[in-house]
Parts: structure tokens; sequence; C-alpha cells
């Protein structure tokens, strides 16, 4: 697999949907092979991406929680 053309085509393809649906949000990588290009899909069209591993962090940090220190 190329990876370089890979993200060049993914990014692309990220960048096209959000100009001909201004209206999209955020973006979700629904292949488990895209969570790698996931910084520069969002990088491209200043948008929050979700992927399988934002999931997996999201339940992570929900069950092994560690303690408050505050806000700053």
């Amino acid at each position: 697999m190329d990876v370089r053309l890979m993200e060049t085509e993914v990014v692309g393809v990220a960048k096209e949907l959000v100009k001909k649906n201004p209206e999209v949000g955020a973006i979700l990588l629904e292949c488990s092979l895209l969570p790698p290009f996931a910084k520069a899909v969002q990088e491209a069209t200043q948008l929050p991406v979700f992927d399988f591993t934002t999931l997996i962090n999201m339940v992570h940090s929900s069950l092994l929680r560690g303690p408050f220190n505050g806000y700053l």
C-alpha cells in the first residue's frame, strides 16, 4: 500500500465532501485503514474527525478514570 498516495486521496475526498456539503460538522472515518490519516483530514478540513480509535479511547478513559487534578 502506498501510504502517501492513500493519505492524499483520503484528504482529497474529505475536502471535496466539505466543499460540496458545507453543513458537514464532523467526519467519521469508518474504515479500519483510515485512522492514520485522521490528523491530516482534520488539518485539511478544520473539522472534528472520529474513527474507531476515538471510540476505543473514549471507552478506555471512561472505564479507567484517573484522579481529577484541577483545572490548571
